[in-house]
């Protein structure tokens, strides 16, 4: 089966599989929140070839305080009308959402149309806050957060508006647009990303989890520590044709076994509105990281990097055209100049032979 996502970290929600409907909702924030009695019910697809033995259910909430005290909104879970879930507390206090994995045998799922309904309790006394549902077969681990992180990546590109708080300060100042785009091959949009750049500015954001805005700090040139923050102006696919400047590609090689092997392509765009970079390094939302030192204004890096669950490796690169940028083909003009200038070359020398051998005699 298609995995199904519901991400509710935004009013439009992301879905992928699914179709939603509320009853009793609300959105908050990041979230959506479900009173007493509220539901929200998924329908999604299962191909009649390919109803899995087992799917897995995860369901990222959180009841909500009652004051200091421990909240009370139990979740009710049901597939095509069948209870999976009654009466189910959601652990973690209500400090930090949690998430709840469940799963769903193959009796409850049926060829072509499914219902998944998730609902609070009629004795609710507190908030359900949901974040996301997934769902998938259980021989496709992580299957729906891949297609999640992936469907979120599809726009890439990320414009923010910046403003900073200087030390001791309660005045936010407009600072210099910030514009972003990371591809190491992972397809995970930025979670944390750090920078240096030749006039010795440094700065350490992290972003929200739908990347609406950003919170962090900047050094600057003059010595001073700041707050950094951003919000969202403008978002869009990045395009290989229309690459917005100064974006670096690089191939790739990792060290590892005491030699280097060929890695994949790595495309970094990153405007600061300062001096070129020296040092770049991020966190991405699967859990991949890296950090490389920039030379040769950007020819070349050197640093390491950490896909999630493996060891660190050695990372270094150098920089090569972007498949499908027109600058990187060659133009039709260029190349009768080229061979006009070849041809000037080859008359060069001949007249140096011919002058040559009139000399002799």
């Amino acid at each position: 089966m298609q995995p199904m996502f519901s991400d509710f970290a935004a009013q439009d929600v992301r879905t992928g599989n699914a179709e939603v409907r509320t009853e009793k909702c609300s959105f908050a924030r990041d979230h959506l929140v479900l009173d007493a009695g509220a539901a929200v019910e998924i329908d999604f697809e299962v191909p009649p070839d390919a109803v899995p033995a087992e799917a897995t259910l995860k369901i990222r909430a959180l009841v909500s305080k009652l004051g200091a005290g421990l909240g009370h909104a139990p979740l009710e879970v049901t597939v095509n009308g069948a209870a999976l879930l009654a009466n189910h507390r959601i652990a973690g206090g209500g400090d930090l959402p949690h998430d709840t994995v469940v799963a769903v045998p193959q009796a409850l799922l049926r060829p072509g149309a499914n219902t998944l309904r998730l609902a609070s309790g009629d004795d609710a006394r507190s908030h359900l806050w949901l974040y996301r549902v997934l769902l998938e077969s259980v021989a496709d681990r992580d299957g729906a957060e891949r297609a999640l992180l992936a469907d979120g990546f599809a726009q890439s590109v990320l414009g923010y508006a910046t403003e900073r708080r200087a030390a001791g300060s309660t005045q936010w100042v407009a600072g210099p647009p910030l514009r972003v785009h990371l591809d190491s091959g992972e397809r995970g949009l930025p979670a944390r990303l750090g920078w240096r750049d030749e006039d010795g500015v440094e700065a350490s954001i992290v972003f929200d989890a739908e990347p609406a805005g950003f919170y962090g700090h900047v050094f600057d040139e003059d010595g001073a520590w700041s707050e950094l923050r951003g919000t969202l102006t403008d978002r869009s696919a990045f395009r290989a044709d229309a690459a917005p400047q100064p974006t670096l590609h690089f191939a790739t090689e990792a060290g590892w076994g005491g030699s280097w092997h060929t890695g994949g392509p790595l495309t970094l765009l990153l405007e600061t509105g300062g001096a070129p970079l020296q040092r770049v390094d991020w966190l991405d939302q699967r859990g991949c990281s890296a950090s490389i030192g920039l030379v040769d204004d950007g020819a070349a890096f050197l640093g390491w990097s950490q896909r999630v669950g493996e060891g660190p490796v050695g990372y270094r690169g150098t920089a090569v055209a972007l498949a499908g940028d027109p600058a990187a083909e060659p133009s039709p003009l260029a190349e009768l100049e080229e061979l006009a200038a070849a041809v000037g070359r080859i008359g060069e020398n001949v007249a140096k032979q011919v002058s040559a051998w009139l000399r002799a005699f």
